[in-house]
């Protein structure tokens, strides 16, 4: 009997992407007159990114 062992796959489109987003983000929202809030939301399942959802809330002065 053979059993496979199964090593976690990463998927690096996904992770770069998070990446790529955050420098996106974190570029913007340090700009001389932000205000407001910013984030990323990774859902995740099993170990893999399966959605990222960015925020931007910008507070008009």
């Amino acid at each position: 009997m053979t059993t496979a062992i199964r090593k976690p796959v990463l998927n690096p489109s996904k992770a770069e992407q998070a990446q790529q987003e955050f420098a996106k983000l974190l570029s913007s929202a340090s700009a001389r007159g932000f205000h407001g809030t910013a984030g990323i939301t990774l859902s995740i399942q099993d170990g893999h990114i399966q959605h990222l959802k960015v925020n931007v809330e910008r507070m008009v002065r």
